[in-house]
């Protein structure tokens, strides 16, 4: 609306213009002294009336056509500003394309900034340097300028504002990879103390066998005990309580030397006349010890 308001202005000096020639060269006619130097003269004034009327008319048509680009140019830029602003409320992390966007609508709220910046430093150039009639576009022009301004300043507080969303989500990334990371370690933690818990070891084999481990001691006129403290652990075999419940001996006779509960174990003899140690309570078997030793022969 402020540009037709304008171009107003511009048709009423124009019309007073002509008017004041009109009246001036009626007064002369009336005189008929076209020869005179007064008629000259006006002659004169009035061509050059009609030249400026005709450069300010021109200049100010280019200039309003300036300031439509600029105006379209800020309607571009509050749209861009508008989606830029709704993705940026909105939790949670952007997708790729999403993100791709918002930095395509910065891009060109850039390039367009840099525009119109241009075209406002030449509309100012030319107000300030121009006639009355351009200087009339001053309150659009100084419009125009704080749109500028306002433009600049929104466009960092948005760069700003998706700066710390990106901060926000890179921390709470980081927090969650080390909460991840600190489950998993104590998955990792129950785990093995679950396999601790349910191991235990077992092993078979002669008396000199289990001697020479120093498994077992004693011989001639010596009692047979168990050297907890000091046998050979490398010499037993690992398993899994809640799986291993019987224990092939490959050998007819067997002798248990750890010490277990009674009635939670059994010896059976196979068909083929070799025994195999069986657990029959698994939890009260291993209460006492996680190490089985038996004595086979």
């Amino acid at each position: 609306m402020k540009l037709f308001n304008e171009k107003e202005k511009l048709n009423v000096m124009k019309k007073n213009w002509i008017l004041l020639l009109v009246s001036g060269l009626f007064i002369v006619s009336c005189t008929n002294v076209k020869d005179s130097k007064e008629y000259k003269e006006l002659q004169a004034q009035r061509d050059s009336l009609l030249m400026r009327s005709a450069g300010a008319e021109s200049e100010a048509a280019e200039m309003m056509a300036v300031i439509s680009e600029v105006e379209a140019n800020f309607v571009r830029i509050r749209e861009a500003e508008k989606y830029i602003a709704t993705q940026s409320a909105q939790g949670g992390e952007m997708t790729q394309d999403t993100r791709q966007r918002v930095q395509e609508n910065f891009q060109m709220i850039n390039e367009i900034l840099q525009r119109n910046k241009a075209q406002l430093e030449q509309l100012n150039r030319k107000q300030s340097a121009g006639s009355k009639e351009i200087a009339s576009l001053k309150n659009t022009i100084n419009r125009l300028n704080a749109e500028m301004r306002e433009s600049s300043s929104r466009l960092a507080e948005l760069q700003a504002e998706l700066a710390r969303k990106d901060e926000q989500i890179a921390l709470l990334a980081e927090d969650i990879t080390a909460l991840a990371q600190e489950a998993e370690q104590q998955s990792v933690t129950i785990r093995e103390q679950d396999k601790s818990l349910h191991t235990a070891y077992y092993v078979f084999g002669t008396a000199s066998e289990l001697k020479e481990q120093k498994i077992l001691s004693g011989g001639f006129l010596q009692q047979t005990r168990v050297l907890q403290d000091t046998f050979n652990k490398e010499y037993f075999l690992k398993i899994d309580i809640r799986e291993v419940t019987q224990i092939p001996l490959y050998a007819p006779k067997g002798k248990l030397w750890s010490t277990h509960p009674e009635g939670t174990y059994q010896f059976v003899k196979g068909d083929d006349g070799n025994l195999t140690f069986l657990i029959t309570d698994t939890q009260r078997f291993w209460s006492l010890t996680k190490y089985l030793i038996v004595e086979v022969n």
